[in-house]
């Protein structure tokens, strides 16, 4: 059997792809590795980024629904949420820099990814989309006649046939890989995540995000206490570490070293999810031939799950144009271009913008937080936006910074070129 549309990956990205395709007539197969995506089984997103304008969006969540009023579409949701309305980067010293909206607009909503795809899922087979469930892709072939899938199931091998395919496996995208579409990307670093959900933790905030920075918390990455979506009473620990500097070494000497030890004396790690990601260079040009590869497959590190949906519902969209003798998949590029910051020429700022040590000691951190802890910052979550917001401030006080610190204000100067195009 030939279809329409085979599409790899079951996650916010390819579930959304498929449902969009299948209202429109499209005949959709969905490859997925996993039995039950109801089961949440690596670490991921799980919060709705509400800062304005983000990805181009500025979505809400209202009556049921998050709704894309930029993008034109809405996708049901009627699970358990929690919102976070402060975010705070934290020194060594414990100076911090607080972002908030007027008002207490939400600045992240945590939701339950698990619900979503679910329900995606089921609306997806009431749309006539074919599953193939507890099934590898391990191989693809382009030709002009087509795209060929090769899988794999309970040991036995397979193939299918469809005049497109929608690569949407992942970060690690296995399918791109093995297509060639990497080629021109560069690979910058292998992460690794924890997250931990512990119970007991003492005076964690409910609604507040805490980034603690600094080598005196142990990570050379930011250690990352927010709310559980699972209990009131637990906290989410986020932990960022490497190859070298495996999470568990540093969950460890954070919860016994680090000046919050105490905050931990009588916790206990209820769960963990782990993941490795690559951070490669993003996808230009995410097609070719009858290919398409949308969502974090195509991204630098992630889209979040809202940005898979976007790419979804827009691939979807290109690949009914596509069978129509329509230029969609160069209409998708030019959103995608458009809609990810990453895309740009300065996105690498994240690197020095949230990643300040080791670039910055702890005790030059707690100098610059300290400038700025008497005042509240626009509301952002974003992973561009925060620090861009952060240095802004900061160099509000260039003047005081080279007065005082004169070493310091070099060291900012000559990083500038990466991390303040357009701020120093």
């Amino acid at each position: 059997m030939t279809y329409d549309l085979a599409i790899v990956g079951a996650g916010p990205a390819g579930l959304m792809a498929a449902h969009t395709a299948a209202k429109l007539g499209v005949k959709v197969v969905v490859i997925e590795k996993r039995k039950d995506v109801s089961r949440i089984t690596r670490a991921c997103c799980q919060q709705l980024v509400m800062d304005e304008n983000y990805e181009k969006e500025s979505i809400e969540l209202q009556q049921g629904k998050i709704i894309f009023p930029h993008n034109g579409f809405a996708v049901d949701y009627r699970g358990t949420t929690v919102t976070v309305t402060d975010s705070y980067f934290i020194s060594p010293r414990g100076h911090k820099v607080h972002f908030s909206y007027e008002g207490k607009r939400p600045i992240a909503i945590k939701f339950d990814k698990a619900f979503l795809l679910q329900d995606l899922w089921q609306k997806c087979e009431k749309s006539g989309v074919e599953f193939r469930n507890s099934t590898l892709a391990y191989h693809a072939k382009d030709s002009s006649n087509g795209v060929e899938v090769h899988m794999s199931s309970q040991g036995k091998k397979s193939i299918l046939t469809a005049k497109k395919l929608i690569v949407a496996d992942g970060v690690n995208s296995r399918i791109a890989e093995v297509l060639g579409m990497n080629q021109k990307r560069t690979l910058i670093t292998i992460a690794f995540c924890i997250i931990y959900t512990v119970e007991g933790v003492k005076g964690f905030e409910r609604s507040a995000l805490k980034w603690h920075m600094g080598l005196t918390y142990q990570s050379k990455a930011p250690v990352i206490i927010g709310p559980s979506l699972e209990d009131k009473n637990q906290a989410d620990i986020v932990i960022m570490g490497s190859k070298q500097d495996p999470p568990e070494h540093i969950y460890q000497n954070f919860i016994t070293k680090s000046p919050l030890a105490s905050m931990f004396g009588q916790s206990k790690v209820v769960s963990k999810l782990g993941c490795t990601v690559k951070a490669m260079t993003p996808m230009k040009v995410p097609h070719q031939g009858n290919v398409l590869v949308i969502g974090d497959a195509a991204a630098y590190i992630e889209v979040e799950t809202q940005g898979g949906l976007m790419c979804g519902y827009h691939a979807g969209n290109a690949v009914y144009k596509e069978l129509q003798r329509k230029d969609g998949f160069k209409e998708y590029t030019t959103w995608w271009r458009d809609s990810f910051e990453f895309n740009g020429e300065e996105y690498l700022r994240v690197a020095q913008g949230y990643a300040l040590v080791p670039t910055y000691t702890d005790e030059e951190l707690d100098y610059l937080f300290s400038l700025i802890e008497d005042r509240i910052l626009e509301g952002a979550y974003g992973q561009y936006k925060a620090p861009r917001l952060l240095w802004d401030a900061i160099l509000q006080h260039r003047e005081k910074i080279q007065k005082e610190r004169p070493a310091l204000y070099e060291k900012i100067k000559n990083n500038s070129e990466i991390t303040l195009k357009g701020t120093f």
